[in-house]
């Protein structure tokens, strides 16, 4: 699966120089319950709250191996003091799958984890349409001093309970300048989503008459999928 080499270099070209890297470490988070709720009387901050900029997004790739770290552009949790801009990138290795449809599947999966994930003092609020992913954080975290480090590990633990991931990286940005440009990335990683699953479940082959044939024309290796999928 190298469909989305090209996007991943992207955004990584536009994250900063200086961005604060953490290892990897085993963490005491607690996870929660899809249940639980955060009121407004417990909560310290969103982020991504109040109409800020925020936007979340995941890729995978069979071919480049990542860190296993969480990386860090702005502030930390416990450092914050009210709404913040918030973006999140997940780059996840996973095993090179030769059956597309079976590969697409375990796309899924990763990416429902975007919504089965919930740690303790954290309210996650996900839009896969807007693709954005808040979070309302509890008082008690912040008091508690739990770090980026520390809720990107227990999230790096949950991909890696899935036997197909082999290495992953978590970036967090609570300031950062380029949203814009990694809003318009994040948008091609969807539509690269999109027109893979057009493609899967055989809905249409002419080219000339899809929607999605501006994605499928700029991403590598989509035009031959398309081709392999129409002679069977």
């Amino acid at each position: 699966m190298v469909i989305y080499n090209s996007l991943i270099k992207q955004i990584k070209e536009l994250l900063p120089a200086d961005i604060k890297k953490f290892e990897y470490k085993k963490t005491a988070i607690t996870k929660g319950s899809k249940n639980d709720i955060i009121f407004a009387k417990d909560t310290a901050y969103e982020l991504g709250g109040n109409q800020l900029p925020c936007v979340s997004t995941l890729a995978v790739s069979s071919d480049i191996t990542f860190s296993n770290c969480v990386y860090l552009s702005g502030k930390d949790i416990h450092q914050l003091r009210s709404d913040t801009p918030f973006g999140k990138i997940v780059f996840i290795q996973i095993e090179d799958i030769s059956d597309e449809d079976k590969a697409f599947e375990k796309i899924k999966e990763l990416e429902f984890v975007r919504y089965s994930f919930i740690a303790q003092n954290f309210m996650p609020r996900v839009s896969a349409l807007s693709m954005r992913e808040q979070i309302r954080v509890g008082k008690k975290a912040v008091k508690e001093k739990i770090s980026f480090a520390d809720y990107g590990s227990a999230l790096i633990d949950e991909y890696r309970k899935n036997p197909i991931v082999k290495s992953v990286e978590i970036y967090f940005l609570t300031d950062f300048d380029k949203f814009d440009k990694f809003n318009s990335l994040a948008e091609k990683i969807k539509e690269t989503t999109s027109a893979l699953n057009h493609i899967l479940d055989n809905v249409i082959f002419d080219c000339s008459s899809c929607n999605l044939k501006e994605i499928c024309d700029e991403v590598d290796g989509m035009k031959e999928l398309h081709m392999k999928k129409a002679k069977k």
